[in-house]
């Protein structure tokens, strides 16, 4: 029995194989709702703290519920002394950002310091209200 390849046959072969092709294209690429949030990074450079213990808080606004994605924080002054920052773990919490600042031995610091954050934040208007918000804290010296 012979199988005759005729256009139509080719033809028709091709549709299917493209039609298989497009619907396991569809099934697999992610939905519209698994898209992240559009954000920017910012650098925010000499924002005054005054920890106690070793804690601080950065303040209302500063949270994810106001559009903060990520914060990083490292020391920033005094650059020599008991008070020089070796350590700053940073903890985001729905309403603030809050800190622990330790000496380079691992002491907690009680004084006034200063550090650097990278803040990555919503572009929202929530975000853009975050970003105000660290701005003010960079901007008090």
């Amino acid at each position: 029995m012979a199988f005759n390849l005729t256009w139509r046959r080719v033809a028709l072969a091709c549709v299917l194989v493209m039609a298989a092709a497009a619907v396991l294209a569809l099934r697999s690429s992610p939905g519209a709702d698994a898209q992240e949030p559009a954000s920017a990074t910012f650098v925010f450079s000499g924002i005054d703290v005054s920890p106690s213990n070793g804690h601080a808080n950065l303040g209302a606004g500063t949270g994810s519920d106001a559009g903060t994605l990520g914060v990083a924080c490292t020391g920033a002054a005094p650059r020599s002394g008991t008070r020089i920052v070796g350590q700053v773990v940073t903890q985001l919490l729905p309403s603030a950002t809050v800190l622990r600042i330790l000496r380079n031995d691992g002491a907690a610091i009680t004084g006034a310091v200063q550090v650097n954050c990278v803040v990555e934040l919503e572009v929202t208007p929530t975000g853009t209200r975050a970003a105000e918000r660290f701005k003010a804290l960079a901007s008090t010296r």
